[in-house]
C-alpha cells in the first residue's frame, strides 16, 4: 500500500513539474508581448509630446478617455480587483473560477493604458494577475483538485515575475511568502521550475540588468556602516507607511465622487499637472530606477522623485486606474535610499548601496515580506555580500510597519473584495 502511495506521489510530482514547465514557457512568451506593448506605447506617445509643450497635459486626459471606455464597456457589474488582490481572492475561493480569460485580458489592457499614458503605477501587479490567470485557467480546464489549482496559480504568478523582472529566486519566494503565507512548502520545486524557465525565456529575448555596488574594498558590515543600516531600516519603515497611507487617503477621497468617470478625469488632470511641472513622473519606473542607481540625479531631485511618486501613485491607484503598486515602491525606495546615502555619506561605499537597500526595505515594509525584500536586494545587485545589510534594513522596516500600521498594502482592498463576494 505504501509503495502504491509513493508511486502516486511520484507521478503527481512528475505531472505537476511538467505542467509548471509548460506554464513557464507560455507565461514567458506572454510577458514578452506585455512588455513590448508597454515599451512601444510609451515610445510612441512620448515621441509627440515634450515637456516644453503644454500639450503634455493631454497625455493623461487621453488615457482617461480610453480607461473610461474600457470601464464602461467591460469592467462594470461587480468586477473584482486587479493584481495581487485578485490572485489572493482566487486562492480564497479556490473552487470558484474568478480569473476568467476575457475579464483578465481587459484588466491587462487597462493596465497597459495606465502605464502608456503617464500615470504612476507599475507592471508587477498586472503581470502577476496575467500569469496566475493562465495557471488558473489551465487547472480548471483540466478539472484538477483544489491543491493542484493553487499550485498552478502560484506557478503562473512566479513565472510572470521571473519573465519580466529576471529574478527567478525572488519570484518563487515572493509567491510562497505573500500568496501562500509559507503554508505550502511542497509547492517550492514546481514554482522554482516555472520561474527559472520563464526567466530563461525572458533573458534570451530581452536585456536583463543588474546594479553592481562599488564597495572599494570596504566591508559592508563595518561598525561605521551598521548604525547607518539601523537608522535607514527604521526610516524606510516610515516611508512605507507613508506610501500606504497615500493610497488609502486618495482612495477615500475619490470614493466620495459617485461616478467612476469623474474620478478618472479628475485624477488625469492632477497627473497631467504633476507631469507638466515634473516631467520625470511620465517616465517608466524601471528607467527612472536605473538612472537613480547609476547616479544621474542630485540630492534635491532624488528627494523630489521619491515624494512625488508617493503622491502620484496615491492619485493613480486611489482613483481607480488599473496598475500595480510594486514598481512605484521600487523607485521610491531607490531614490530616497540614494538620497539618504548622499546625506549621511557612507564610509567608503557608493551611494547606490543605500538605493538598493531602499528597494528591498520598501518591499519588506509595505508587503510585510522581509524574505522577498532580502532576496530582491541580492538579485538586483548580483552580490551576495549584500545579505547582512539586507537582513538588517528589511527586518527593521517590516517591524516598523507591522507595529505602527498593522497591515500590508493589500489588506483593505482584499477585505473589501471579500465582503463584496460573500
Amino acid at each position: 500500500m505504501d509503495g502504491v502511495t509513493g508511486m502516486n506521489r511520484l507521478m503527481r510530482l512528475i505531472r505537476n513539474t511538467g505542467m509548471a514547465i509548460t506554464i513557464g514557457l507560455v507565461v514567458g512568451i506572454m510577458a514578452i508581448f506585455f512588455n513590448a506593448a508597454i515599451n512601444g506605447g510609451v515610445a510612441l506617445t512620448r515621441s509627440w509630446l515634450t515637456s516644453e509643450n503644454p500639450s503634455i497635459l493631454l497625455l493623461p486626459i487621453i488615457g482617461a478617455l480610453i480607461s473610461t471606455g474600457i470601464y464602461t464597456l467591460y469592467l462594470r457589474n461587480g468586477q473584482i480587483g486587479l493584481g495581487i488582490v485578485q490572485v489572493l481572492v482566487e486562492l480564497e475561493f479556490i473552487k470558484t473560477q474568478l480569473m476568467r480569460p476575457f475579464r483578465v485580458l481587459m484588466h491587462v489592457v487597462g493596465a497597459i493604458v495606465t502605464l502608456i499614458f503617464g500615470f504612476s503605477a507599475g507592471r508587477f501587479g498586472p503581470i502577476v494577475h496575467l500569469g496566475a490567470s493562465i495557471g488558473s485557467n489551465i487547472a480548471y480546464y483540466l478539472k484538477l483538485e483544489s491543491k493542484d489549482i493553487r499550485l498552478l496559480i502560484g506557478c503562473g504568478a512566479a513565472a510572470a515575475i521571473a519573465a519580466v523582472f529576471h529574478m527567478p529566486l525572488f519570484a518563487a519566494v515572493f509567491v510562497l511568502e505573500v500568496l501562500y503565507k509559507k503554508q505550502f512548502a511542497d509547492f517550492f520545486a514546481p514554482i522554482v521550475m516555472a520561474s527559472v524557465v520563464a526567466n530563461f525565456v525572458g533573458r534570451v529575448t530581452q536585456n536583463g540588468q543588474t546594479f553592481p555596488v562599488e564597495v572599494n574594498g570596504v566591508s559592508l558590515i563595518s561598525p561605521e556602516l551598521i548604525w547607518r543600516y539601523v537608522v535607514f531600516g527604521l526610516l524606510m519603515g516610515f516611508i512605507a507607511i507613508l506610501y500606504m497611507m497615500s493610497i488609502q487617503l486618495f482612495t477615500g477621497l475619490f470614493q466620495k465622487m459617485k461616478h467612476i468617470h469623474i474620478r478618472l478625469f479628475s485624477a488625469a488632470i492632477l497627473i497631467g499637472l504633476i507631469g507638466y511641472f515634473f516631467p520625470l513622473n511620465f517616465e517608466l519606473h524601471n528607467n527612472t530606477t536605473y538612472r537613480v542607481l547609476t547616479g544621474e540625479f542630485g540630492l534635491g531631485l532624488l528627494l523630489a522623485i521619491g515624494l512625488i511618486k508617493i503622491l502620484a501613485t496615491g492619485i493613480t491607484l486611489g482613483s481607480g486606474y488599473v496598475g500595480g503598486n510594486f514598481y512605484p515602491g521600487v523607485t521610491i525606495g531607490a531614490s530616497l535610499g540614494v538620497a539618504f546615502g548622499k546625506i549621511i555619506k557612507p564610509y567608503g561605499v557608493d551611494h547606490s548601496l543605500f538605493g538598493l537597500l531602499g528597494i528591498g526595505a520598501m518591499i519588506a515594509g509595505y508587503l510585510n515580506a522581509p524574505i522577498s525584500g532580502i532576496i530582491l536586494i541580492i538579485e538586483f545587485s548580483g552580490q551576495y555580500e549584500m545579505l547582512i545589510p539586507a537582513l538588517i534594513v528589511c527586518a527593521l522596516s517590516v517591524s516598523t510597519t507591522f507595529h505602527l500600521y498593522g497591515k500590508d498594502i493589500f489588506t483593505d482592498a482584499y477585505t473589501k473584495t471579500i465582503k463584496n463576494l460573500v
